[in-house]
């Protein structure tokens, strides 16, 4: 244990100086009793993966409107829209305790206003654009979590990769009934969920079909 000689105090951990005074310590080091906290370190992880993302996607909806044709206002609005999913996202990652397993809900969340969206309005830019680029986004998130993270993530999210799997995968269902008016983005969302399923059968050394299997299992 370390100890503090102008103050007379004892401490625990990896500290070099004592916080009270500054004064060196002394003493072999003790490991805290307390767990090492992680929640700041993936927290702000987090939340440069969210601003990076909603970047990428503000800037493809800025160029795709002008390729299509939009009208500025209709831009912006996307662009607004995009904005505020950012800030609450954030606000969820900042104050949520387990805020990967909201921001996964929150795809999912997502998806089904979209659904519901096109089943009440019958809105081809919709399908189009709206369910492949949530798709996309989702399965973008967590190729990076589970670069980060690694067989953790996979452990402990396996039913969110595979709902988001199937999810990047429906948009194909949209191409073959003929309601996708562009069908470049479909496309990008089937293949990125072939190649990201690929990618966790082959790279997670098996944790993957494992958690797979548990999670169908029957007993």
């Amino acid at each position: 244990m370390k100890r503090c000689d102008a103050c007379h105090l004892d401490y625990t951990g990896n500290l070099n100086r004592c916080p009270l005074c500054g004064t060196a310590l002394t003493g072999p080091e003790t490991p805290s009793p307390f767990p090492a906290n992680t929640f700041v370190r993936t927290g702000t992880l987090a939340r440069r993966v969210l601003l990076i993302a909603s970047l990428v996607i503000a800037a493809g909806t800025v160029t795709l409107g002008i390729a299509l044709g939009s009208s500025p206002l209709s831009v912006a609005a996307a662009v607004i829209a995009l904005a505020l999913n950012y800030l609450f996202v954030r606000n969820m990652i900042v104050h949520a305790p387990d805020f990967l397993r909201l921001i996964e809900r929150y795809f999912l969340v997502l998806l089904a206003v979209a659904a519901l969206w096109f089943i009440a309005t019958g809105n081809l830019a919709v399908t189009t654009f709206v369910i492949p680029g949530i798709s996309l986004l989702a399965i973008l998130f967590d190729a990076v979590l589970v670069g980060v993270f690694r067989g953790t993530f996979v452990t402990d999210y396996a039913k969110y990769l595979i709902y988001d799997v199937v999810l990047g995968a429906v948009p194909a269902l949209s191409l073959a009934l003929g309601q996708v008016t562009w069908p470049y983005l479909a496309w990008a969302s089937v293949a990125a969920a072939v190649l990201f399923l690929a990618g966790l059968l082959l790279f997670t050394k098996g944790r993957f079909g494992r958690e797979a299997r548990k999670l169908f299992s029957v007993k």
